[in-house]
């Protein structure tokens, strides 16, 4: 298989979760203030996964402009901290609209075959194009079934 026809695959695996995990949120009578874990509710967490799809999107783009790539800074704690605390205060609409608009900014660049590696967060580790991809597909389908679990257990609850 060829590196574009990776991709390809690859990207398609990613937009599909991006869109699964929109649309769950955009389920009538959704409840973005269930507690999904022990900090976030489901606002919080269309957040974290809005910063972290921003920061692959901007450092991505950076790259593929010759430009240095700035990946968030810290332990992976103290960068989901302050991805979530940094859109605080975002609409429903608002958080969609940038997670989307993100996904964009990945599918123009992606294909740039002179990106090598693609840093994560500093510290830490640099991925490929294709592992990359592969990485936030799956960091977006866990947190889904995540945020699915739940809601499923929280309306069982209330169903009681």
């Amino acid at each position: 298989m060829s590196d574009k026809e990776v991709i390809d695959k690859l990207l398609a695996a990613e937009r599909w979760e991006v869109e699964n995990f929109i649309r769950l949120y955009q389920v009538p009578e959704f409840d973005t203030d269930i507690m999904i874990n022990h900090r976030w509710n489901a606002l919080d967490m269309l957040a974290h996964m809005v910063a972290w799809h921003e920061s692959f999107a901007l450092n991505l783009s950076l790259i593929a402009q010759g430009q240095p790539p700035r990946p968030p800074r810290g332990t992976l704690r103290e960068v989901n901290r302050q991805g979530v605390l940094d859109r605080k205060g975002q609409s429903l609409k608002q958080l969609i609209g940038r997670f989307r608009k993100a996904q964009r900014l990945i599918e123009n660049n992606i294909y740039n075959e002179d990106i090598t590696l693609i840093p994560y967060r500093k510290p830490g580790s640099s991925y490929s194009r294709a592992q990359h991809l592969d990485v936030v597909r799956g960091h977006i389908r866990g947190h889904f079934w995540e945020v699915i679990d739940m809601y499923v257990k929280n309306s069982a609850a209330t169903c009681d």
